[in-house]
């Protein structure tokens, strides 16, 4: 299984993505001469669909990313208002060079994702969930168990 990396003036890595998202970042961005950099790198295809593998980062990347696909390097930056960082908005700039020509449909954008909302737990009463609260505080359970505990 493979994919092509674009990036630069359009040169290309060939990459193995069977690996884990972080391991296969960190060998794009050393390969890419990223490697001494702050930047932090993601994958789009090439229609600009940001696959945001940073999220991922312990996850296998083979689940993200097609073999045999071409995907273009982006860096991802925080967005600034007045010189102050929204931590939950970025903007993504290509590291590809003419990339408009190279992909006339490439609209760098990322997936929307619905139903984003904690569900919260409903606590339905004193018991504990697990098994060890089952020897707490039961009367007539630790005597018995006192009494095992005797004999021996």
């Amino acid at each position: 299984m493979f994919v092509i990396v674009k990036f630069g003036n359009n040169e290309s890595l060939l990459v193995n993505p069977s690996c884990a998202v972080i391991n296969l970042l960190t060998s794009i961005k050393r390969r890419a001469g990223f490697g001494n950099t702050n930047k932090t790198i993601d994958l789009s295809d090439e229609n600009g669909l940001v696959k945001d593998l940073d999220v991922h980062k312990f996850e296998s990347a083979t689940k993200y990313l097609t073999s045999h696909e071409t995907y273009i390097l982006v860096q991802k930056e925080l967005l600034t208002a007045d010189g102050e960082f929204n931590s939950n908005q970025y903007t993504y700039v290509p590291l590809l060079e003419r990339y408009s020509e190279l992909f006339p449909n490439y609209k760098i954008h990322v997936q929307e994702v619905e139903g984003l909302r904690k569900k919260s737990r409903v606590k339905t009463g004193t018991k504990s969930p697990s098994p060890a609260g089952k020897l707490i505080g039961r009367g007539k359970k630790d005597g018995a168990i006192k009494k095992a505990t005797r004999r021996k």
